[in-house]
């Protein structure tokens, strides 16, 4: 297909200082496409703004009903965060209640997103740890599976390991696509990532937020999501899946 159409224009002056090309898709659940541009059947990597997809493989596995994930956990594990000191004390609270610890995150360190944290730590003279990652959240859920399925949890964050199969299998079943390991990288925290084109993932994105072809047996949460419920917990640049109606608890007296 010919490049993908300019969606963006930044202007200096009175001169177009640069253009910036892409596709979007805006594709109902059904798998209709509503509007879109570009090559939206080319793969993409989409590291990050699928944590709720991967977050999945925790009501797969039961990790939730297990280890008793409070909404705050949830919420954490669905996104990236800012590693503000609440952000931080969520995910080493999970930590604590596995029997593990910052230690066995595979997610690498770095400093936290939000200015002000950064500032705290410096003043303090502390270096970051793994709870700082914006992908501990995440990181510290799939630890939770690798305990509910009985696997070890060194080596997680590998892509032979049970925990990613199980994550990569989550994936697949929301974008009704297989992942390939023709097509896969290593996302900055550490875990695979798998390209597949630009319509399934947002066709994925619709099914959850619509509860559509989703069941428990592809980890569909009961209760919804716990993302909009705790905005705090994510950080600003990271999606928001909308609670389906259909996974809303019944508000019946």
């Amino acid at each position: 297909m010919d490049a993908n159409p300019i969606l963006a224009e930044t202007i200096r002056g009175n001169w177009v200082e640069n253009r910036h090309r892409g596709a979007f898709a805006i594709i109902d659940a059904d798998g209709i496409i509503i509007a879109s541009a570009g090559d939206i059947e080319r793969s993409i990597f989409p590291r990050s703004a699928i944590k709720s997809m991967q977050a999945l493989a925790i009501f797969a596995r039961h990790a939730d009903t297990q280890f008793h994930h409070s909404a705050e956990e949830l919420a954490l594990a669905c996104s990236s965060h800012n590693g503000e000191d609440f952000h931080v004390e969520v995910a080493a609270g999970l930590l604590g209640r596995l029997g593990l610890s910052e230690a066995d995150l595979e997610c690498g360190a770095h400093q936290p997103i939000n200015a002000a944290a950064r500032a705290a730590l410096r003043a303090l003279g502390a270096k970051p740890s793994t709870l700082h990652n914006a992908c501990s959240g995440k990181h510290s859920g799939m630890l939770s599976v690798a305990l509910a399925m009985g696997e070890p949890t060194a080596g997680y964050a590998n892509r032979e390991h049970a925990v990613q199969q199980q994550v990569r299998a989550s994936v697949e079943a929301v974008i009704g696509e297989p992942l390939s390991e023709a097509k896969c990288g290593t996302d900055g925290c550490s875990i695979p990532t798998y390209a597949a084109p630009l319509r399934a993932f947002a066709r994925g994105f619709a099914r959850m937020a619509t509860g559509t072809g989703l069941t428990p047996d592809t980890g569909a949460p009961p209760n919804g999501c716990s993302t909009p419920q705790h905005p705090c917990h994510i950080w600003w640049g990271a999606p928001i899946m909308p609670t389906p109606a259909s996974w809303r608890p019944s508000m019946a007296a």
